[in-house]
């Protein structure tokens, strides 16, 4: 018996931008949605959680990536549950590639990294109660879910530590307000983890975005943004990443922190 969900999924073209690579934001948006779907085979179902009015959420994550997939390219996506660690339950994932089999021409057909994960990484996952948006203790709500062994060299996510001000490792810095959309909003009430990059995206120089090669993220979200929120959003790019900041004006707290290594 193995110890890991697995799903199998094609980069359709509706998951890619203008590079016909997988958009970030849709990245996070099927590894969300696939640590559910494990998390009800585990036998943890709605009836537990939403229908209780606790909602799963994202409090932090981290991936390290070879190359982002293509259109149209076959992905096997592995998840490990890990051991429950306080109120937080870390979620391991790798994901392959199995190329594009479909076209002979095609230069993804015979994948060279199918034996190993071109994207890997650990998201921290938390229950918060939906009336009070507080976190909460699963024990006490009688949720439980078993780790199991991880693959070597998984590993938790680590806090995003941005660059200092005035640091002469800045190459570029820029900063923006903007205003949480309703259109970015999910079914949890706020805004959805996978939209942060979509923001970030908009931020970076159309010049630089479309010939950016990602080799990790790395996320924070600290308080959660409703739609109709004010945020000021502070990014810098150094030699070796770009780096958001995103502070919520009106209630005068932070709200999320992002890397985007290169």
């Amino acid at each position: 018996m193995q110890d890991y969900f697995e799903k199998r999924i094609n980069v359709e073209s509706r998951y890619v931008n203008r590079a016909r690579v997988l958009r970030t934001s849709v990245l996070f948006q099927l590894l969300q949605e696939l640590t559910v779907e494990a998390t009800e085979k585990a036998g943890v179902t709605r009836n537990f959680t939403l229908d209780r009015g606790l909602l799963w959420i994202i409090a932090k994550q981290a991936f390290d990536v070879v190359r982002m997939p293509a259109y149209d390219e076959t992905l096997t996506i592995r998840l490990y549950p890990m051991k429950t660690m306080h109120i937080f339950f870390p979620r391991y994932i790798e994901i392959y590639s199995e190329g594009i089999t479909r076209y002979e021409n095609s230069d993804l057909n015979d994948p060279k990294d199918s034996s190993t994960p071109i994207i890997r990484g650990t998201s921290l996952w938390l229950l918060m109660n939906e009336k009070d948006r507080t976190m909460v203790f699963p024990e006490k709500v009688g949720i439980s879910i078993d780790g199991v062994k991880v693959p070597q060299g998984a590993s938790l996510p680590k806090a995003v530590h941005l660059p200092q001000e005035n640091s002469d490792e800045i190459l570029f810095s820029g900063s923006r307000e903007i205003t949480a959309g309703w259109s970015l909003s999910d079914m949890n009430g706020h805004l959805n983890n996978s939209r942060y990059f979509d923001i970030a995206d908009d931020l970076i120089p159309l010049d630089e975005i479309e010939t950016l090669s990602p080799k990790g993220f790395q996320a924070d979200y600290v308080n959660e943004i409703l739609p109709g929120d004010r945020l000021f959003v502070e990014y810098q790019k150094t030699a070796e990443a770009w780096y958001f900041r995103g502070d919520l004006v009106d209630k005068e707290k932070p709200a999320f922190r992002l890397k985007i290594s290169y």
